[in-house]
């Protein structure tokens, strides 16, 4: 049995909740070739050959460990967790399931950027160039250990050395308390979108630092389905982005939250309703 190299920087648990299931199909905006396209499967999309491909000491290739990880601690249980929330809206019940199917949803959205492949290279661009000097320096020992980590080839294109549970568990314990608020569209015909980053962070000064500069994510925004829109906040935020609690926002709410993620994909967004998809992206590009 072949191992699968084709690796999803977006689960497909967190993309089919954006696929039109009546007609079997997705539809996607390139913003580079201002194209429109459709799928008929989430196997293709957001995806890169051999993106958690790692190389081992041996210089043999390790395929499957990152997504293993990612498929246990955090893409797993996603759909039940999206259940748990919608569940929730209903009843309005914040019971002890709901609050740890939100903290599963959290953590999900604390880690969605780092798993893209341009997130991957910049991580590792940026780390290449601050060691640069100190190889050049280095033993021969050393010089050879730079060389095999940053050695990138067809197989092994990034590092690959984030920790991602120990990561996301380290964010949500500096974080602290967190405040839900969740976004419903009032209007039947509005949709969200999903883009290329899977969720966005925003960083604030909400610990006490030896740095007073330094800033740690105490937002997290994640569109889970076309029709729900989480929003995650420190409770340290001494201003909060958004109200909390279950809101039932307007058009235009939507329309600026789809603005704004289009804005900071990097290539390609996906929509549900292709006809909802059109009319923003013309929208967006004419205003």
């Amino acid at each position: 049995m072949s191992i699968p190299k084709n690796h999803h920087y977006i689960s497909q648990a967190h993309i089919k909740n954006f696929f039109n299931t009546e007609k079997n199909e997705i539809h996607l905006f390139d913003k580079i070739q201002n194209r429109h396209f459709k799928k008929n499967t989430t196997k293709s999309i957001f995806s890169e050959k051999n993106l958690n491909t790692k190389r081992l000491e041996d210089s043999t290739y390790d395929y499957s460990t990152i997504e293993e990880e990612l498929n246990q601690n955090f893409e797993k249980d996603f759909p039940s967790c999206v259940e748990i929330v919608k569940k929730f809206i209903e009843t309005k019940n914040l019971n002890d399931e709901t609050q740890e199917a939100l903290l599963y949803l959290a953590g999900y959205g604390l880690i969605a950027e780092l798993r893209t492949p341009f997130r991957k290279k910049h991580t590792d661009d940026t780390l290449k160039n601050g060691m640069k000097i100190i190889m050049e320096m280095g033993t021969d020992e050393l010089k050879a250990g730079y060389k095999r980590f940053f050695g990138f080839d067809d197989e092994v294109k990034y590092s690959n050395s984030l920790n991602y549970i120990e990561f996301a568990n380290n964010v949500i314990k500096a974080m602290g308390d967190l405040i839900l608020s969740i976004e419903v569209p009032q209007n039947e015909n509005d949709y969200f979108i999903l883009p290329d980053f899977g969720a966005a962070t925003v960083r604030e000064r909400i610990n006490n630092h030896f740095n007073p500069d330094a800033k740690e994510i105490a937002y997290i925004g994640l569109p889970l389905t076309s029709k729900l829109y989480l929003h995650f906040c420190s409770s340290k935020l001494k201003i909060l982005p958004k109200p909390p609690g279950i809101n039932y926002v307007t058009s235009e709410q939507v329309y600026m939250l789809n603005k704004a993620n289009y804005e900071y994909a990097q290539r390609t967004i996906a929509c549900e309703n292709i006809e909802y998809l059109k009319s923003l992206v013309e929208k967006l590009i004419h205003h």
